[in-house]
C-alpha cells in the first residue's frame, strides 16, 4: 500500500464516523417538520427549549413578536412496568410533559393548555444504581427532544 493510501484511510474512517453519528457540518439544525414556517415569537420556557426554537429558525423578539408561547415543564413521572420475580422492579416507565399555550400578538388564544406527554421504557437494577440513573439521565433527554419538536410542530401548525 502506499503512503498515500496509508494516510487517507484515518481520515476516511474518522469522517465516516463523524457522519455516522449524527454531526452536521454547517448550518442550523431543524428540528421538526416544515421547517420553512417560522415566526418571530416570545416565549416563556427553559432554555433548552428556547434553543431549540432559535435551532428551528425562530427569532426570539420580547417587542415584536407575532406569536407568544407558554410552555410550562417538562414535569416527570415514574411507573413501575413489570418486575422479577423476587419483586423487585425490573423496567421503569418514565412519562414526561409539558403544557403549552398559544396566544397571537393581540392575545387571542390559538392553543389553550395543551398537553403534551411521551413515555419511555428503561431497564433498572439496583445492583448498578449509577448505571441505571445514567439511562434515566439520557431517557430524560430523549424525552425532552421529542417534547420540544412536538411543541415546535405544534406552534408551526398555527402559522
Amino acid at each position: 500500500m502506499s503512503i498515500l493510501r496509508i494516510k487517507l484511510i484515518p481520515i476516511f474512517v474518522a469522517s465516516a464516523l463523524v457522519y455516522g453519528c449524527g454531526y452536521k457540518l454547517g448550518g442550523l439544525e431543524v428540528i421538526g417538520n416544515n421547517s420553512n414556517k417560522t415566526a418571530a415569537i416570545k416565549i416563556d420556557a427553559t432554555k433548552s427549549q428556547i434553543q431549540s426554537f432559535i435551532n428551528s429558525g425562530f427569532t426570539i423578539d420580547n417587542d415584536k413578536f407575532d406569536l407568544m408561547v407558554v410552555i410550562d415543564g417538562p414535569n416527570y413521572k415514574k411507573e413501575t412496568s413489570s418486575v422479577t420475580s423476587s419483586a423487585t422492579e425490573n423496567e421503569i416507565t418514565l412519562i414526561g410533559s409539558v403544557t403549552m399555550t398559544l396566544k397571537d400578538k393581540n392575545g387571542n388564544l390559538l392553543i389553550e393548555d395543551k398537553e403534551i406527554t411521551v413515555s419511555k421504557d428503561y431497564k433498572f437494577s439496583s445492583s448498578s444504581i449509577n448505571s441505571s440513573e445514567s439511562e434515566e439521565t439520557i431517557v430524560r433527554g430523549d424525552i425532552e427532544k421529542y417534547i420540544e419538536i412536538q411543541v415546535i410542530n405544534a406552534v408551526r401548525s398555527k402559522l
